[in-house]
């Protein structure tokens, strides 16, 4: 068996309307992500002193795309991260002090606005780290990286790759080349003699990785009876879907945003392919669920972390997934089952475990410190996805490759599939395309 290698799964799941909307000219900077006058240069700073944080708080920023069309496609990162901090600061916080998420900068998806307000953050807010990073474009990635101010967000560029300061998710490499082996584990689990595969044109996280999903399912055998890699965002459907049909198509694999993803389910469903089973790298959210439940029946979603779903269905397994989930019901009830929300809950853990770690190594709390003891760290996972190896994972994702999998059943249900031996939820392999088990530290083991 071969399962998707995580730096490209990341890619993969990148929500390609911002660069298309960007590239096409639709997201241009707007008034809501203001430019303000920059102060002293990071250069300039006191190096005596570290920025952000008191004998009582840390104050850290965020930068994501908080206003205009894209907003719903990002800004939900910021709310994981201040339900997690709400979380910790109920409890007393990290060593006695509070963590103040005081700046919460909105780029508009520009890049232009992207990097002034990366500026921003540092020369005239001075905050100690960037947590809760969503946006299309991370311009202000290079600015950040050089001055060493710690970053954690959501990975949809290469912008994240080989900056040791800058963390995602997930891991912080993206590799679009490398042939998709996860898509050919499932075609082959489910049988399939012919899949479609759908991509948009312009993003390299929608085109490219989709690409690759071809090539990995050719190379494993697998017959590609139809492909649209340059489908255009919110385009119609319905051409592609009757090619679908004329191909015979059992499978469809699609590596575009959840909006086109489901007008093709529904499409689909119109002429006859209803019972086609349907591969979504993003849309992981109930509120497509709600929308057109019937249309959605066997719609099968790929997943770097525990799925929600796995607290209810194997009761008292994965603890941290619990947490979360009564962590965002508390405090960002609207967010609960939105997987860009626990992208930022992800980042805030991996934030907070890092400097719970430099206090408990004896060292000063500083940027640089917390950087360098998170790049240490081989196996985080925070209880809530497979192990990153911070040692490599600005510039490689060696295997084993794993993905959860969530597959939509009747009756407006979401179900966790495919789970190994002791309910562990995580589908492993390395790169002999073998089942292997998954790394220690693997949430379930």
């Amino acid at each position: 068996m071969d399962v998707r290698r995580k730096s490209v799964a990341v890619a993969a799941l990148a929500l390609s309307v911002g660069l298309v909307a960007a590239v096409c000219g639709t997201s241009t900077a707007s008034s809501a992500a203001p430019t303000r006058a920059s102060h002293p240069t990071a250069a300039t700073l006191d190096a005596a002193s570290t920025p952000g944080v008191t004998s009582k708080t840390i104050t850290v920023g965020s930068l994501a795309t908080q206003s205009g069309e894209l907003a719903g496609q990002f800004a939900a990162v910021v709310n994981g991260v201040e339900a997690y901090f709400s979380y910790v600061n109920a409890r007393g916080g990290v060593n006695g002090r509070k963590i103040n998420l005081k700046y919460k900068l909105d780029d508009a998806a520009s890049t232009t606005d992207d990097t002034t307000q990366a500026r921003n953050l540092v020369e005239q807010d001075h905050v100690f780290a960037v947590v809760g990073v969503g946006t299309p474009f991370f311009t202000g990635a290079s600015f950040l990286a050089t001055v060493g101010t710690p970053t954690f967000g959501y990975v949809v560029t290469q912008d994240w790759n080989n900056r040791k300061s800058l963390f995602g998710a997930y891991g912080s490499d993206l590799d679009y080349t490398t042939s998709q082996p996860v898509e050919a584990y499932l075609a082959k689990k489910l049988h399939a003699k012919s899949v479609s595969v759908l991509a948009y044109s312009i993003a390299a996280s929608s085109h490219d990785a989709c690409a690759s999903v071809v090539a990995g399912l050719k190379k494993a055998g697998v017959h590609v009876g139809f492909q649209d890699l340059s489908f255009p965002y919110a385009g119609n459907p319905t051409a592609d879907v009757l090619k679908m049909k004329a191909a015979h198509t059992d499978l469809y694999v699609a590596c575009m945003a959840g909006n086109d993803n489901l007008s093709f389910a529904k499409t689909m469903a119109e002429y006859g392919l209803g019972n086609v089973k349907k591969i979504w790298l993003n849309g992981y959210d109930r509120s497509f669920l709600k929308q057109a439940p019937s249309s959605m029946v066997g719609v099968i979603y790929l997943l770097q972390h525990v799925p929600f779903e796995s607290v209810s269905q194997f009761p008292g397994k994965y603890p941290a997934m619990a947490q979360y989930l009564a962590t965002m019901k508390k405090y960002q009830p609207k967010y609960v089952y939105n997987d860009l929300a626990f992208q930022g809950y992800l980042n805030g853990v991996q934030f907070v475990q890092g400097l719970q770690e430099v206090a408990k190594a004896h060292l000063p709390l500083t940027q640089a410190n917390l950087v360098k003891t998170i790049n240490k760290e081989k196996a985080f996972s925070g209880g809530l996805t497979t192990s990153v190896n911070w040692t490599n994972a600005h510039n490689s994702a060696p295997p084993p490759y794993c993905s959860a999998f969530v597959q939509v059943m009747a009756g407006d249900k979401l179900k966790v599939v495919f789970q190994q031996k002791n309910d562990e939820v995580f589908v492993c392999g390395n790169n002999a395309g073998k089942v292997v088990p998954p790394l220690p530290g693997t949430p379930g083991l």
